[in-house]
């Protein structure tokens, strides 16, 4: 069996143009540069077809890994094999690009000629079909991929290989799953070739199959306690297609009694979104009252159970405290630190009543505080609250502050940590 390497002398460096056939059909039709970009859910895997130099029919059946959508491969003739990347043994092709031990279709025949384009027509349309390819001839190529409807053809791209290195090359259509067959070819090819540009190998064939299936990895957001008109740190939720066609996102909005405190930026979340994408939805809360607050993001999109919601949940505070964690400096046991302070402030609009303040945790013993604050805090009103670390013991020690209170989502805590030394 011939061994490609032979031919290869200038096959180094690659570098690729790509250019597009406008589609005849209405439909919009994109290139996909890469394997990952594909995001297949289904492969035509030619190992399936037998080891090393196993020759193969005119026409057979596409040898597929999951098989949703069956399919039919067609070439110009009889003879043409599978062959196996070396440096796996027993291997015939040594070119530049192809993962070793991959198993490819070769479309050389038994003379010295070609049996391409490969042609893979489905039972049923499909998304969007690519594959690695190489010129069996040294030097520069051009690959193509053309998607039709029957005999329509919906569009086609061609990917050039200056230095003669496979090229990944795939085509998907982002209106609707409706190519019925993929053709892959080559347009050009080097010097040496005498097979009229129809001799070449083509890896794994990556395929779109199947309707968008569509789920949100978490189907709530819990933010906690935030201060009232203080926005809280993003967080995010991703709607993730796992299904093999593309997804059209209609509308993002947010309801229930609360929705005015949850706000969505959509700018990660583009439409439609891609086989193997996702929609990145970047979501913040900002109480307008205290208590709990609740809302929920509803994505209206053209996948099966829409719309797709996720759950918002937070809790307002009037009570805000600045800081909320007090590190005390290393101290000798039974003796006193400098106390630290941490400020509460009312941030509503009504007066807060203030009902305890204490000190609880592993080790409340050794920190105590002292504190301005009244039993009852006006709109806008601080106090403040002076914590003093004075440990028993060696080692590590810690508790929490707590104040109780009806600004909402009481207790608020301040963490207080230190280290007694002898």
């Amino acid at each position: 069996m011939l061994i490609r390497g032979f031919f290869c002398g200038l096959c180094g460096l690659i570098l690729l143009t790509l250019s597009a056939t406008t589609a005849v059909g209405e439909d919009t039709l994109i290139s996909v540069p890469s394997p990952s970009a594909q995001g297949a859910n289904d492969f035509v895997s030619w190992s399936k077809l037998g080891p090393d130099a196993t020759l193969l029919g005119a026409s057979f059946s596409a040898p597929l890994a999951v098989g949703t959508v069956p399919g039919t491969v067609t070439l110009a003739g009889a003879n043409s094999v599978v062959s196996v990347v070396c440096a796996a043994s027993p291997c015939s092709w040594k070119g530049p690009g192809f993962t070793a031990a991959d198993s490819l279709l070769w479309t050389s025949d038994a003379g010295n000629s070609g049996n391409g384009p490969v042609t893979l027509t489905f039972t049923a349309p499909i998304t969007g079909a690519g594959a690695m390819i190489q010129a069996n001839a040294p030097g520069a190529f051009t690959a193509q991929v053309q998607a039709f409807n029957g005999v329509t053809l919906l569009g086609a791209f061609t990917a050039n290989s200056i230095a003669g290195a496979a090229v990944y090359i795939g085509i998907q259509d982002q209106t609707a799953a409706n190519i019925t067959k993929v053709v892959f070819s080559l347009t050009a090819c080097g010097t040496l070739d005498v097979s009229g540009c129809t001799d070449f190998a083509i890896d794994t064939v990556n395929l779109n199959v199947g309707p968008a299936i569509v789920a949100f990895q978490t189907h709530a957001l819990s933010f906690g306690v935030q201060p009232l008109a203080t926005p809280s740190s993003p967080a995010a939720a991703f709607l993730l297609n796992s299904g093999g066609a593309f997804m059209a996102i209609n509308s993002v909005t947010t309801s229930g009694a609360n929705s005015g405190d949850f706000s969505v930026n959509q700018a990660a979340c583009p439409s439609p979104v891609a086989p193997a994408g996702n929609c990145l939805l970047s979501v913040t809360f900002t109480p307008t009252a205290p208590g709990p607050r609740k809302s929920s993001i509803s994505v209206a999109d053209s996948a099966f159970g829409s719309p797709h919601t996720v759950v918002l949940t937070g809790v307002g505070t009037a009570a805000s405290l600045s800081p909320t964690t007090l590190p005390f400096a290393p101290q000798k046991v039974g003796t006193g630190s400098t106390a630290q302070p941490t400020t509460l402030t009312n941030k509503g609009t009504v007066t807060m009543n203030v009902w305890q303040i204490a000190i609880l945790g592993a080790n409340p013993g050794d920190f105590s505080q002292t504190n301005t604050c009244a039993s009852t805090l006006g709109p806008g009103v601080p106090c403040t609250i002076n914590v003093t670390f004075k440990p028993t013991a060696t080692g590590a020690r810690s508790a929490t502050l707590l104040i109780s209170d009806d600004g909402g989502g009481s207790p608020q805590a301040v963490g207080l940590t230190g280290t007694g030394t002898p």
